[in-house]
């Protein structure tokens, strides 16, 4: 058994855990924060899972600034961020949370698997990378052979991708290079102490890796994969949640469409927001400089094409991460 597989049951038993211990405990370790707004819910409560990255802008804005709050009155919001999207599966199917927001490679796994997660719509596009130090030897992703890569998550749409361009090398995913799992906050001090190769994360975080670590991107947002036209954040619920709140589902969506408008209204003034919101929910800070140059790796969009989620499948059938060919039709959710 490969090490991916091993280290994939071991999480998935630890995410069943983890998922029973938050429902039967109020103190889970992830940071949380609950709002609502008018006089009462209702008995209406939404929880968002999410990554805190700036491919989830209108999670972090929920999150740190009540947004959702504000955009759906009489409705309790509660917001959890997670390291990547299959512990925010996990935690959906372990009914910890009701809406999961992450890269969307994740759901749709779960999708295919199951047929038990479907998309609600999209939150941004672009911004991965994969990170190199400035000065080390690797100058192609045929020079990362017998080397260890960190990702923000094994089986996140981020490893999905830097797979795809180690295959696309000529180099073996399984064989060829090792992956393991370093959280976003870590990469930086993983690669400066020679832990790993490489490293790779959504936006902002390998700016962060850039800065404090003096790296350098072997792939930009665009070489990592179709021209950085690639959803990075993304929407998604259980369709047992959605079938049984299909009006609640329904407003989440059009609130989620209406911050999109507005975040993309005014960059500048929007960008400064988010990132506010990203330095509030991570403690951590990037210079004005490193931020722009973050942000302009992303686009701010809901769009979830059937296509493009039918062409990731099938990149991953080809890499062997799905062991049957993928239909996606119905993992979109209308």
């Amino acid at each position: 058994m490969s090490l991916h597989r091993q280290l994939a049951g071991r999480r998935a038993v630890l995410g069943m855990g983890a998922a029973l211990a938050c429902a039967l405990f109020a103190g889970c370790s992830n940071n949380s924060n609950s709002n609502s707004s008018g006089s009462g819910t209702g008995g209406k409560a939404i929880s968002v899972g999410f990554n805190p990255t700036i491919a989830q802008p209108q999670a972090l804005l929920g999150a740190a600034d009540g947004a959702y709050a504000k955009a759906l009155p009489g409705v309790a919001t509660s917001f959890k961020d997670f390291a990547a999207g299959p512990e925010i599966v996990e935690n959906l199917r372990g009914g910890v949370i009701d809406i999961g927001c992450s890269g969307p490679f994740p759901a749709l796994k779960a999708y295919l698997k199951a047929g038990d997660v479907v998309l609600l719509c999209g939150a941004a596009s672009g911004g991965t990378q994969l990170m190199v130090q400035g000065d080390g030897p690797v100058k192609s992703v045929q020079d990362l052979k017998g080397k260890r890569i960190g990702v923000n998550q094994l089986g996140s749409t981020v490893e999905t991708m830097v797979r795809y361009q180690v295959l696309k090398a000529g180099l073996k995913p399984e064989t060829d290079v090792q992956f393991i799992e370093v959280k976003p906050a870590e990469q930086a001090n993983a690669l400066t102490k020679g832990d790993v190769a490489a490293v790779a994360a959504p936006a902002p975080w390998p700016s962060l890796v850039q800065l404090t670590a003096k790296a350098r991107p072997l792939l930009d947002s665009k070489a990592i994969y179709e021209n950085g036209n690639y959803l990075a954040g993304s929407f998604y619920a259980m369709k047992k949640w959605v079938q049984a709140n299909p009006e609640l589902a329904r407003q989440f969506i059009a609130a989620t469409t209406k911050m999109t408008a507005e975040l993309n209204a005014n960059r500048a003034q929007s960008d400064a927001q988010v990132l506010a919101a990203w330095e509030k929910v991570t403690k951590k800070k990037l210079q004005p400089a490193v931020a722009k140059a973050a942000f302009a790796t992303i686009k701010y969009t809901t769009e979830a094409d059937e296509a493009a989620l039918q062409k990731l499948a099938d990149v991953n059938f080809q890499l062997g991460v799905l062991k049957q060919k993928p239909d996606v039709k119905g993992f979109v959710w209308k």
